[in-house]
């Protein structure tokens, strides 16, 4: 009796394993890329069906951290990535095989054995999407760097004494590259490779920017907690673009100037612009931003993150939707060129400061003038006063605080504003 309930469960785990097996390639591929590359490679030692899968998944997962023979040397299992590099370079020559259409690799930059196969693995998978998750190793932990070349060893010592000594994470690109996420801790960025001109959208996060590549394809770029030390005109080096988001980050220069003939959709995000070094007193950056193409803005500030800026100067003839949030400008003007043509959005301020609210409705006046050029200055603030709300927060009951602030906010609906045609 024992045989035979064995045996039944054994046909039904064989019959659910054809049942996989019998997929179409494709499918059976896509499946097999939840799997580390590793463990796919292995996949493909389970029976004839299976024998190639590792050449058709759609997607490389590979951690070089997995390899570490152990925490405390740095030291890599050299063989198995060579294996891993040899299994990929097969798949390029192997005419029947799919092309790898997105590469995820993580990887310890402090290891500079890790960033030379990174930087390998990305050259044999030639993907169209290339994920890369490079941090740094502890700090607390730079044993592995007794292994090291005498000269790295020495740069790294020099480093420690108080010199600064930085290394710019290279990503040499692929032919077949065409969107790149890239996260680092910190550190300084250059992108280039034959994928650079192809590329066309590029996501940056936690890096520095100290010089811009030359991307003639970008059509969207998106900027999170990146620090930039180089002059901001992205026009100058990726003229094509059409989307750019700046989110949590630090411009290092006086003045922006965001002019860009196709862009479509500007977002800015606790963006703080000031020179180098200045961080407090009062409001630094002048933002220029002309785009003939624009058709949505969107500027949020918040939190500790919020930075004044000196002067916002937009020319956007085209654009239909604003949404602006408590970011405080000295000077604003805006030309949209014909009445009416922002038909939605919202301007909206907070304070706990009466005279910053003062100085909020000053500043929302002036960017209504922009959005309503056909009417007298002096007529705006009346004209629209009945689209203006004020509100007022009043701190929750059950603070522990004595002293009970109040939230004032100043908001314009721009939908309703422009509806009646003013």
């Amino acid at each position: 009796m024992g045989r035979r309930r064995g045996s039944k469960r054994t046909k039904a785990s064989s019959a659910a394993g054809d049942r996989i097996t019998g997929l179409p390639l494709e499918l059976r591929a896509r499946i097999a890329s939840f799997l580390h590359y590793g463990q796919v490679v292995q996949l493909s030692a389970l029976s004839r069906p299976w024998r190639d899968i590792h050449h058709h998944t759609p997607v490389v997962e590979i951690d070089l951290s997995k390899f570490l023979l152990d925490d405390d040397s740095g030291l890599l299992d050299e063989d198995s990535i060579h294996s891993a590099c040899a299994t990929l370079g097969r798949r390029a020559q192997d005419v029947s095989a799919s092309k790898v259409d997105t590469l995820r690799l993580a990887y310890a930059t402090d290891n500079v054995r890790m960033r030379h196969h990174a930087d390998r693995i990305v050259a044999l998978a030639d993907a169209r999407e290339i994920h890369l998750d490079a941090d740094q190793a502890s700090d607390d932990d730079h044993a592995w760097t007794l292994h090291l070349h005498p000269v790295a060893r020495l740069l790294m010592l020099y480093a420690a004494q108080g010199h600064e000594v930085q290394d710019a994470l290279m990503v040499h690109l692929p032919p077949a590259a065409r969107r790149l996420m890239l996260n680092a801790a910190h550190q300084f960025v250059s992108v280039d490779g034959p994928g650079a001109a192809a590329l066309r959208e590029l996501n940056l996060r936690r890096v520095v920017l100290r010089e811009w590549s030359h991307l003639p394809s970008l059509r969207s770029l998106n900027l999170e907690s990146v620090t930039v030390e180089a002059p901001f005109a992205p026009g100058q080096w990726c003229p094509l673009l059409e989307e750019l988001d700046i989110i949590f980050c630090k411009i290092e220069q006086a003045r922006v100037d965001i002019c860009l003939p196709h862009l479509r959709f500007l977002g800015m995000a606790s963006v703080d612009v000031s020179p180098q070094g200045q961080h407090d007193g009062p409001p630094f950056g002048h933002i220029t931003v002309h785009a003939p193409e624009m058709e949505e803005l969107s500027i949020w500030a918040a939190g500790e993150r919020m930075k004044d800026f000196k002067s916002f100067m937009l020319r956007a003839p085209k654009l239909q939707l604003l949404s602006w949030n408590n970011q405080f400008v000295e000077r604003v003007h805006i030309d949209v060129g014909r009445p009416g043509s922002v038909e939605v959005g919202k301007i909206e301020f907070t304070s706990v400061y009466f005279g910053k609210i003062k100085k909020y409705w000053e500043q929302m006046v002036q960017m209504l003038q922009g959005l309503l050029p056909n009417v007298p200055p002096e007529s705006v603030a009346d004209i629209v006063r009945p689209y203006m709300t004020p509100e007022e927060c009043p701190e929750a009951p059950d603070s522990d605080s004595d002293d009970h602030t109040v939230e004032k906010m100043l908001s314009c609906d721009l939908t309703a504003l422009m509806w009646p045609d003013i």
